[in-house]
């Protein structure tokens, strides 16, 4: 049952997957047939950590709702499309159904942005040359890089004034985001489009560059996960996927406390090594800070070769601080 406060909230769902349906490189598609608008029921069916298993359309799927929804509760939902992931309006008795929204200019701005977006599109960062100027050995310098890349991305800028201003981020370290960079080209197209107006020239129009980047904010802000594709160093590429995962609830609770918590961060790597070939490597941070890797070569002959050094990985994560929870070498006999 609800309150007598009105909720009416935007929810982005994830399908409930097991540990193979997980690891597949792209969301499962979900909800196809729906088409936005279309209203559909929701039965609450349990809440575990802040997350809840809703079963929609015969599809059980995990949302965050507000706090005042409990197990039980049956939730009246719209379909407003995908982003990337199914994406539903939560409505309640008090919220008429043919009430019109009043959006203000910027929520209008806004929506006019993802309706740009394709479907189920996964933010994709590519950055326009290597991280590296040439190949490391030291896995330190390696790291660095790539957190760089996606810290100082533009996607969590806001997050990172707001550190700015309690002191706890650097000026310089502002300045390196797209947002400041974009700031002085901006200001001379600008320029450049006065002047052709003063001289009585054609009318063209701006493409804010900006847009893709918001656009790719408001997708992870709503559905937590992105990719990354690039070269790590001339020659060398990575694609690199990061999502939070929801793992289903389980009702012995000997098997949850040895998984973790419910919630936890997923990585996927594949790239093509000199000596290893194609390797997916697929890894799990859980909320106990520990780490499980699944590594999947595409070469049968490269599977007993990472089960040799296996040990010393493990014993360099140790040593680098990570805790891990179990790690496995498979081959993938679909390659």
């Amino acid at each position: 049952m609800f309150s007598n406060q009105a909720l009416s909230k935007i929810l982005a769902v994830q399908p409930v997957l097991d540990s193979t349906e997980r690891d597949q490189a792209a969301p499962r598609a979900a909800f196809e047939h729906l088409k936005i608008g279309q209203t559909l029921t929701g039965l609450v069916k349990s809440l575990s950590n802040g997350v809840s298993l809703v079963e929609v359309g015969g599809q059980s799927v995990a949302m965050r709702l507000p706090n005042t929804v409990v197990a039980g509760d049956t939730l009246r939902l719209r379909f407003a499309g995908h982003m990337p992931q199914p994406v539903f309006m939560l409505e309640t008795p008090e919220t008429a159904v043919t009430d019109a929204p009043q959006l203000s200019k910027t929520a209008r701005m806004l929506s006019d942005i993802m309706q740009r977006v394709p479907e189920r599109a996964l933010p994709t960062l590519s950055p326009p040359g290597p991280l590296l100027a040439q190949a490391t050995a030291v896995p330190a310098e390696l790291a660095l890089a790539l957190r760089t890349a996606l810290v100082r991305s533009g996607l969590f800028y806001e997050s990172h004034l707001a550190n700015w201003v309690a002191g706890q981020d650097t000026l310089d370290g502002l300045l390196q985001e797209p947002q400041n960079r974009q700031a002085a080209e901006t200001a001379r197209s600008a320029m450049a489009l006065a002047l052709t107006d003063a001289k009585g020239g054609a009318d063209p129009k701006l493409v804010n560059p900006m847009h893709t980047l918001l656009t790719q904010q408001l997708q992870v802000l709503e559905s937590p996960q992105l990719a990354w594709r690039g070269e790590l160093w001339p020659g060398h590429t990575l694609q690199w996927q990061i999502r939070q995962g929801v793992e289903p609830q389980s009702d012995d609770p000997n098997t949850a406390s040895a998984h973790g918590e419910k919630d936890g961060w997923e990585s996927h790597l594949k790239l093509t090594l000199p000596h290893l070939g194609t390797l997916n490597v697929y890894i799990r941070l859980d909320a106990q800070q520990a780490f499980s890797i699944r590594m999947v070569p595409e070469q049968a002959d490269t599977a007993p070769l990472l089960q040799q050094h296996q040990q010393q990985l493990a014993e360099q994560l140790a040593a680098a601080g990570c805790r891990l929870h179990s790690m496995k070498v498979e081959h993938d006999a679909g390659a």
